[in-house]
């Protein structure tokens, strides 16, 4: 599809998706975005949604001005990505929903591969796999996202403890879904994509997952939501969803005990903050969820992230030794 075809501005009737992209100072990054929606081989009408959170890097004034099919939305002050979306959303005529960060990328075929699983389906969202590209290391790793069924009893049991969707750059939702659910909550400024899912969930919308990669996110710098500040708010999050979630889907599902998924989150978040070198976090979570369960499911999910980190420092080693070898070679003809 050309741009000039992608690009059909914000007068389409009844476009077949809306591409609904929030940005706040990445303007560089956000035209890379909108060139992986203009390349892409959908042969439906796409209509595109810029929210620019009142950037300060002049990303309206570009927009407006290079692209001015696309329908931009330009906020006076900074509400945050799930807010942004809504005000997108109020708008968006698509029948179908399309989530991209404007510093993610997708493949030629991504909307052709979402829309196609989808069509035909009463019911359902589509979630792609994804590739995870840390700019930094310039290294990429492909990201399967879905349930891990070998841990977890159930798509539900995963999804309360922990989202396995790892970006909204990789769902597609139908514009009904949000006609019946509502919008974003916009009170959560961490993690109400996977709150979302969860509602679709409830509601009886069930996940597609296509199992192709074709949805590229990109890692650059530290990530803020790491910190253990941030960790601690999430999990709060996570803990207030759960409570409020669990006694809906006991209803309607074969769950394990509340408790039981109180011991998966402390050993998940204790997990993080390990990875992340907060190890005294790590020990007072692996005690709660010992607490939770039992001190052979907290030994054994402790044994597993040493275990996971020294591999980790494995491969490192191993590449870094890697890149020096193939280094050796230009040293000395050099």
């Amino acid at each position: 599809m050309s741009t000039a075809t992608i690009f059909q501005g914000f007068n389409i009737p009844c476009p077949d998706v809306s591409v609904i992209i929030p940005t706040y100072n990445r303007l560089s990054m956000l035209e890379e975005a909108l060139a992986s929606v203009a390349s892409q081989d959908f042969d439906g009408v796409v209509e595109i949604i810029v929210v620019d959170d009142n950037s300060q890097d002049g990303t309206s004034e570009i927009v407006s001005r290079k692209y001015p099919n696309v329908h931009l939305i330009s906020l006076k002050q900074n509400v945050g990505a799930y807010a942004a979306r809504n005000r997108a959303l109020v708008q968006a005529k698509g029948k179908y929903i399309a989530f991209l960060d404007s510093d993610d990328l997708w493949e030629t075929h991504y909307l052709r591969t979402q829309i196609t699983a989808l069509e035909g389906k009463e019911r359902h969202f589509c979630i792609s796999n994804i590739v995870i590209w840390d700019t930094a290391e310039n290294q990429k790793q492909v990201w399967v996202q879905k349930p891990n069924l070998e841990r977890y009893d159930s798509l539900i049991h995963h999804l309360l403890v922990k989202s396995f969707i790892y970006t909204p750059s990789s769902v597609v939702i139908p514009r009904q879904a949000f006609d019946e659910l509502g919008l974003f909550d916009e009170t959560i400024r961490v993690g109400e994509d996977a709150a979302l899912y969860e509602r679709c969930i409830v509601a009886g919308y069930q996940p597609i997952f296509t199992e192709l990669p074709v949805a590229i996110k990109r890692k650059h710098g530290k990530d803020h939501l790491t910190n253990a500040k941030n960790l601690k708010i999430r999990k709060e999050s996570r803990m207030v969803r759960v409570n409020k979630l669990y006694p809906l889907l006991e209803k309607r599902f074969d769950l394990v005990p509340l408790q039981s998924i109180y011991a998966d989150m402390d050993a998940d978040f204790a997990s993080q903050y390990f990875n992340n070198g907060y190890f005294f976090h790590w020990l007072v979570l692996s005690l709660a969820s010992a607490r939770n369960a039992s001190l052979q499911y907290a030994l054994f999910n402790m044994i597993r992230d040493i275990k996971e980190l020294l591999y980790k420092e494995l491969v490192r080693r191993r590449n870094n030794g890697r890149r020096e070898m193939n280094r050796q070679p230009i040293q000395k003809f050099l």
